[in-house]
């Protein structure tokens, strides 16, 4: 029985039909400007809608773009085609690679943004995206037909009534769905900086079926740069090496940020931490008033001092929010304390003690989806042809907003063209991370980003995301024919040279000895190879130029008619890690092929788990209701054993046999 919801229903009855797309995005944030520009540049007729088109991209909390294991991300989306790293590289007023100290599987980029140059390019952008309506207006409802109890969405509503067709609908609603915002005793319905909420849409994934939860958010307060006491802090000064997000970039020499300004650390008192506890009970967050589950890898300044009460200070970073503003953003400081607390508060810090607010700290409540109700391609299981991405899936950031966004984008278009989705796995990319914990796990607080989700994070380095994943940017279609060129012309210099290396002898005698006794580096007697040399910890890449006469020259921009024998510095960075992290690399992979092998394992959309004798309830229960693509995404749901995916794995052994053609009697 077809239901009321139905785009024909609503026409019979007399509502007027705006227009017809291919793909529509709800919602103007990282997630939804990926998804909207990927399908515009794929073909697709698309529109994104947004509360507040003034708004778009925009960075209610701190403006800076990466950090540990999001600057991974943001690489990886560059490889896949999408426009985040781009966009961050021409806003770029502060550059930092964080992690130096500890080897290249956890390097990760940092950039400071100009936060109002980024969101006007980025609305320039969209504005002249072929295919791509911008369309201010809020959504209230989804038009979706039900036939043989499988839901299909259809388009969706606006505030005004307007109905719009579409055959892809992706949410990317981010913390507006019902938000209120937490200061104090004061309780209002908001979104992030003022902006209003929506409050109608919730109800319309309710009445689809689909399950509700509510997650806080929180930011701290903006101040005037000329209130605060710089000189009293500790710099915070930019990196003079920069690492570009963008491969585009990596591959321009006249690149250069769009600024490099310092930042500044201070610290908060015993005193801060009194002002906490004699306030305690003020706090929406121990007093009820916050419905919502806040972020534990960041949370409050007052949640820092009840969780962790033997620490007499924490970090407070102070950041500029652009190159035309006076606004400094108190990272660390997060708090939903009421004004006169919050005022109180700053009086104790260093340097913050006639700190003027332009803005106080909030916290936010908002509705979001139960992410383990949508597949790994980014669709909700429950109705075809409806996809979420960023924050309503429970992850919390710019950058984890984006690659899901991007993700569910491509999607979206390999279904409109009749093809498979892409899936990333987590051997592939963080992005196959994310989206596999988030879809496989649950998350109970917003999730964030880490190097230590990721298992094999010796493969899924910043430094290679384009080795990784560009092929596939290239196979969705983008990846243009130039930079596709530019890419395997990279990948076949690093070859090359890591070949040179590992066929290349250094003759013994006394250039070598001299040259190892210089770096305190064991004789070789016998001769040894470059490769082998450079596995030593002690020599790199530079420093084997003393005893390597025929390697290539270092140029930039790479002479694109030179051929071999011209390396770029990216190139050397690369082949240097390649070599030297060789034996940890192929346990890597080693490690990955069992991986895979559980990957591969499919199992049937239609499988009953239900009929499994040797099954454990709870097992049956959440295999039936996530439906896992494969065995290893089934063994990475909570509450399922290593027992139970045994006997998943006999379950489905018995099926595929009994399946299979017997063959004919002997006597046939």
């Amino acid at each position: 029985m077809t239901q009321l919801k139905s785009l024909q229903d609503r026409l019979n009855q007399g509502a007027y039909l705006a227009d017809s797309f291919d793909l529509i995005v709800v919602g103007a944030g990282h997630a939804g400007i990926e998804a909207a520009i990927a399908a515009a540049t794929l073909g697709f007729k698309t529109a994104l809608f947004t509360l507040h088109i003034d708004a778009l991209a925009n960075m209610p909390c701190n403006p800076n773009i990466g950090g540990t294991a999001k600057g991974q991300l943001v690489r990886e989306i560059d490889a896949l085609g999408g426009v985040m790293g781009k966009m961050a590289d021409r806003h770029t007023i502060q550059f930092r690679m964080l992690n130096r100290s500890k080897g290249p599987a956890v390097l990760s980029p940092r950039a400071q943004q100009d936060r109002w140059k980024y969101q006007a390019d980025m609305r320039k952008l969209l504005e002249n995206t072929a295919n791509l309506s911008l369309i201010q207006s809020e959504v209230t409802d989804l038009i979706w037909r039900e036939e043989e109890g499988k839901k299909k969405i259809e388009g969706v509503v606006n505030k005004l009534g307007s109905l719009y067709a579409a055959r892809k609908v992706i949410l990317a609603t981010g913390t507006f769905l019902r938000s209120k915002v937490i200061i104090g005793e004061a309780i209002y319905p908001s979104g992030p900086d003022g902006l209003s909420s929506a409050d109608q849409l919730s109800q319309a994934l309710r009445d689809m079926g689909l399950t509700i939860k509510r997650f806080k958010t929180g930011t701290p307060g903006r101040f005037h740069s000329r209130s605060l006491h710089f000189e009293e802090m500790t710099v915070q000064p930019a990196d003079t090496e920069i690492t570009p997000f963008s491969f585009d970039n990596e591959e321009d020499p006249d690149w250069r940020p769009l600024a490099s300004v310092d930042c500044y650390l201070t610290y908060s008192t015993p005193e801060s931490k009194r002002v906490i506890q004699d306030n305690i009970e003020r706090s929406p967050l121990y007093s009820g008033l916050v419905e919502g589950v806040g972020p534990r890898y960041c949370p409050s300044f007052e949640d820092k001092v009840v969780k962790f009460p033997q620490r007499e200070r924490h970090h407070v970073f102070l950041e500029p929010c652009g190159l035309d503003s006076v606004e400094i953003y108190a990272s660390g400081l997060s708090s939903s304390m009421p004004e006169d607390v919050q005022r109180e508060l700053v009086k104790t810090i260093p340097g913050m003690e006639n700190a003027e607010f332009i803005r106080f700290a909030y916290a936010i409540d908002y509705d979001l989806l139960d992410a383990r109700e949508v597949d790994l391609s980014l669709e909700v299981r429950a109705i075809e042809g409806l996809y979420a991405a960023g924050q309503i899936l429970g992850s919390s950031g710019y950058e984890e907003a984006a690659a899901t966004g991007l993700i569910a984008g491509i999607n979206a278009c390999q279904s409109l063209k009749g093809e498979e989705p892409i899936i990333l796995d987590r051997s592939q990319a963080y992005i196959g991370v994310l989206i596999d914990d988030l879809v496989s796990k649950g998350t109970e607080e917003p999730y964030r980003m880490m190097t230590s989700r990721a298992e094999y994070r010796l493969l899924l380095r910043q430094d290679n995301a384009d080795r990784r994943l560009t092929t596939i940017g290239r196979q969705v279609g983008l990846i243009s024919d130039a930079r596709w060129e530019r890419f395997q012309a990279k990948q076949k210099r690093i070859e090359d040279e890591r070949k040179r290396m590992e066929e290349t002898r250094v003759k013994p005698g006394p250039e070598l000895s001299a040259f190892l006794e210089k770096h305190n580096s064991a004789p070789a007697p016998n001769g040894v190879s470059l490769a082998d040399l450079l596995k030593r910890p002690e020599l790199n890449y530079r420093a084997l130029a003393a005893v390597d006469p025929g390697r290539p020259r270092i140029c930039w921009p790479v002479e694109a008619e030179a051929g071999a024998g011209f390396l770029s510095p990216v190139d050397c960075y690369n082949v240097e890690v390649e070599v030297k992290y060789a034996g940890y690399i192929r346990m890597e992979e080693e490690r990955i092929a069992h991986f895979r092998k559980m990957e591969k394992r499919l199992i049937p959309e239609d499988f009953d788990y239900n009929a499994i004798a040797g099954l454990k309830l709870e097992a049956k229960q959440k295999l039936t209701a996530q439906r896992p693509r494969s065995v290893g995404q089934a063994s990475r749901i909570s509450g399922i054993s290593p027992a139970d995916i045994s006997v998943l794995i006999l379950a489905l052994s018995q099926q595929a046999q009994a399946h299979e053609p017997k063959p004919p009697r002997k006597d046939q």
